[in-house]
């Protein structure tokens, strides 16, 4: 069963110190990008796994390129344009982040009609995406391959994954988010994203009404857990104890890993409480246990490496 997943992928500049991003003084390489991460999750987990993006005429495409293939991530829907976006990230001493980003006109918001045109759908069981490549020309690009999804009745997963200072106001923000709300069936969003996007810090009271169509909620809340909700149920879920060193791309291996398991239950209409339960331990464990290594896609383990390192 094949994932797609359209949106970004950018080089991750992390501080090799714990300190604020105006003090780092030195960085590290890492590759990077919500939806690529989940990509890569996914070829981890075993399915077959596509990115459909677009990385700069630059070395840093080259080097992005060659992570993929490494990470047996399908390389056919990557064009190259424009400049390779760029994240620099501090992490303080809890091992939270804070970003500067080279990110407008970049590679990752050129991606075309034409490159959706070209995607067969009919091997694709569920595609991803995320907030951050939905505007210019990418905008439009990702809208079309929701329509022509949902018309499929391919599985759209979202990642509200907030970066304010990408944008160029907050009101326009959201209104693209909303306008992509209504294909979505599996939305991953933080406990410091829900009031931006539904006006509520209560995350029941948002099931109610700007979530109520959506499939499954994954609502993560850092070292406080997640709570996971379809139509019937919700399961609560507590982080395991690790050494948290860096929580780059946590989230993704979170929304990764349950889109992943996800596809393997047989009647996504219907989960019971206990295929609920199962889904969000696993995505809990595999989401924490990337916080013990840097970077993101690096820190990305097999199932059976999970098992390894859990017991």
């Amino acid at each position: 069963m094949a994932i797609l997943s359209i949106g970004e992928m950018l080089i991750d500049f992390i501080g090799t110190e714990k300190a604020s991003i105006d003090k780092v003084s030195a960085f590290k390489k890492e590759a990077g990008g919500c939806v690529a991460n989940v990509a890569c999750v996914a070829s981890k987990l075993g399915h077959k796994s596509y990115l459909l993006t677009s990385l700069g005429q630059d070395g840093f495409g080259d080097f992005l390129e060659n992570i993929l293939e490494k990470e047996n991530v399908d390389t056919k829907y990557v064009s190259r344009r424009s400049f390779t976006p760029l994240a620099f990230v501090a992490l303080d001493e809890s091992g939270d982040r804070s970003f500067s980003f080279y990110f407008k006109g970049s590679s990752a918001l050129s991606i075309s009609k034409q490159d959706i045109e070209s995607v067969d759908l009919s091997e694709i069981k569920a595609i991803h995406f995320a907030s951050i490549a939905i505007q210019e020309e990418s905008k439009e690009s990702h809208m079309l391959l929701m329509k022509k999804a949902k018309e499929k009745g391919i599985l759209i997963s979202f990642d509200v994954n907030l970066r304010f200072n990408l944008w160029d106001s907050k009101e326009e923000y959201l209104k693209t988010i909303k306008e992509f709300l209504p294909y979505v069936d599996v939305i991953k969003v933080a406990d410091n994203e829900l009031e931006f996007l539904t006006g509520t810090t209560d995350i029941k009271e948002a099931l109610n009404n700007d979530l109520s169509h959506i499939k499954f909620v994954l609502y993560t809340k850092g070292g406080d857990g997640a709570e996971v909700y379809n139509k019937s149920n919700v399961v609560l879920k507590k982080v395991p104890k690790v050494e948290v060193i860096d929580t780059t791309g946590a989230g993704d291996a979170f929304a990764g890993s349950f889109l992943s398991q996800l596809l393997k239950v047989a009647d996504i209409d219907n989960v019971s409480i206990e295929e609920l339960e199962e889904l969000a331990t696993f995505s809990t464990n595999y989401a924490s246990f990337t916080t013990t290594r840097t970077g993101a896609i690096s820190s990305y383990v097999t199932r059976e490496e999970l098992a390894h390192y859990m017991k």
